[in-house]
């Protein structure tokens, strides 16, 4: 959005009211004009804890309807990039009269619902804009128009390293410094990064795995104790949730995304790359358009043989390292960007209107 602005768009922002309240800090700082709505979601569990959430937003349905028909007819947009496949639901007897977008963060399971759902989704809207090919792909996959399905590679704010906080120090000494970012959980392939570890350290490898978010915490208690049977507690630190992403990337030498999932994006890949560090990453989902293998960093199948080929070999070399995340970044200024990623939307957007 403040890419958008820069660019001489007129931007208002439509946000949930069921948030942390970061999002909307970050929107005042900004100096976003925005209105929080009642956008929930209503779920087809049957749990309780689901059912009820359903419940409270049914009741605010005509508020929500109001309030954001309101919105329209005051800021009059030209388009309306929407971002949630909840919210869309929500707000789906309200899209026709204007120039509606979806811009899909998430790939659907090749589910009848999904199917059933998205057509009448694309009914009302004129374009997908998936966050990777993978992403178009799944739904033109799914039944939709390949017309109507379009990509644009999630963007960053280009970063400039300053000389005292470069993620890497050419002849730094000590072991090397390996980094996964992330949320915790079984998806994101933390066990596998253990395994590869240990089979390093069985060779004599020197390394320090920093472990940065938080997450499932009876995943997170079930891979300390693997951390501990694998031999490697004082080789691994859990950092938790940090928010300055800068001082996560100058406190490692290489990223790891072993990933077991189908990535929509890799949006931790991405912001690895901008700051000069070589990833390696399972060739899941949309990872594969985010690193180019062998060149800016190394994709893999799910198994720790292969993680740990890959470690050992930038481990052993810093000629490589190096090689590697200048590429990286090379790459990451020239197809990472946030400024390119609005450039890529207004040409996607601008003969819709």
């Amino acid at each position: 959005m403040k890419e958008l602005r820069a660019h001489n768009h007129e931007v208002y922002c439509v946000n949930s009211s069921w948030n942390n309240g970061e999002f909307g800090r970050l929107i005042n700082e900004a100096e976003i004009p925005a209105k929080e709505l009642p956008l929930g979601f209503i779920s087809k569990t049957l749990s309780w804890s689901a059912i009820r959430m359903t419940l409270d937003q049914l009741q605010r349905v005509p508020s929500l309807w109001w309030n954001y028909r309101k919105l329209l007819r005051a800021f009059k947009p030209q388009v309306v990039v929407h971002s949630n496949f909840h919210h869309l639901i929500l707000l789906w007897p309200l899209l026709s009269g204007t120039t509606n977008v979806f811009h899909v963060h998430d790939s659907f399971q090749p589910t009848r619902f999904y199917r059933v759902v998205l057509k009448l989704l694309e009914m009302r809207l004129r374009l997908f804009i998936g966050v990777s090919k993978f992403v178009a792909q799944s739904l033109v996959d799914l039944g939709m128009p390949r017309t109507k399905v379009a990509h644009v590679l999630n963007g960053i704010a280009e970063v400039h390293p300053s000389d005292k906080s470069k993620p890497r120090a050419a002849g730094r000494h000590g072991p090397l410094r390996i980094g996964i970012i992330g949320q915790v959980g079984q998806w994101k392939g933390h066990d596998l990064l253990v395994d590869a570890l240990q089979l390093l350290k069985s060779r004599g490898d020197r390394f320090v795995c920093r472990i940065f978010g938080d997450g499932d915490p009876i995943y997170s208690a079930a891979l300390k104790d693997k951390i501990i049977g694998s031999g490697l507690s004082y080789e691994m630190e859990w950092k938790g949730f940090v928010i300055d992403k800068n001082s996560i990337y100058s406190s490692i030498d290489l990223c790891v995304v072993p990933s077991r999932a189908l990535e929509p994006f890799g949006m931790v890949a991405a912001e690895a790359s901008l700051h000069g560090i070589p990833v390696i990453a399972t060739r899941r989902g949309g990872l594969p358009e985010v690193i180019v293998d062998q060149e800016t960093g190394y994709l893999v199948d799910a198994s720790a043989e292969q993680l740990a080929e890959k470690l050992e070999l930038l481990m052993r070399s810093e000629n490589l390292r190096t090689t590697m995340g200048n590429a990286a970044r090379e790459h990451a200024l020239k197809n990472l960007t946030s400024r390119r990623m609005v450039q890529q939307f207004e040409e996607l957007l601008t003969p819709l209107i």
